[in-house]
């Protein structure tokens, strides 16, 4: 993503530092599965069973190998960019459009198949809004972390944002601000979330 201003080399240290430990664990699976499959695959030459398990090493380790990089290079990002809005973001008030869940229901089963617990819902809790920066108008969208506020959001609400300067694509929700402009306030009913549910923390 372009800025204006370039790239602020400490803050995109710092973010690659904090992923680094993740990113070579990966990256160190992928390269063993990698170099065992292959060498499977070169000795056991010619016979199917041994080529066909070396080949499927081979290719679980390249599929980690990849991961490695897409993954860090998009927990990378999203470090630098919540870094960028801590030291270079300014507050704005948007306006809420409106709000959904996405929720998906999690069963753990054990060797014979049978239901583990009374599994759980993992809930993702979405919020759309409209803002204007710098004479223009925006749309955005973000995952709150905390149910309690979701649920006493209401369309047409203001929503405290943080936007980054000069790229307005950056931004996010200021979740403890927005808590205290709502402190007091009844959550509206039924909820969108099921009872027990655990919430997302998506980047």
């Amino acid at each position: 993503m372009q800025r204006k201003s370039g790239t602020d080399w400490s803050l995109l240290w710092s973010a690659v530092k904090d992923n680094a430990s993740s990113f070579f664990i990966l990256l160190g699976i992928g390269l063993a599965f990698g170099l065992v499959g292959g060498g499977i695959f070169a000795t056991g030459f010619g016979e199917v069973g041994a080529m066909a398990f070396g080949g499927l090493f081979a290719l679980i380790g390249s599929a980690t190998f990849v991961t490695a990089f897409v993954t860090a290079r998009s927990s990378v990002s999203y470090y630098y960019d919540q870094a960028l809005l801590r030291k270079y973001g300014v507050e704005v008030d948007g306006i809420l459009t409106g709000k959904s869940t996405e929720c998906q229901f999690h069963q753990e089963y054990d060797h014979n198949n049978n239901p583990m617990g009374e599994g759980y819902h993992l809930c993702n809790l979405l919020v759309e809004y409209d803002f204007q920066f710098n004479g223009r108008n925006y749309s955005g969208a973000y995952y709150l972390s905390k149910a309690g506020l979701f649920d006493k959001l209401r369309e047409g609400d203001p929503l405290p944002l943080k936007v980054l300067r000069l790229d307005p694509s950056v931004y996010k929700v200021r979740e403890r601000r927005l808590a205290n402009m709502l402190k007091g306030r009844e959550p509206d009913g039924p909820s969108q979330i099921p009872d027990g549910a655990e919430i997302s923390q998506l980047l």
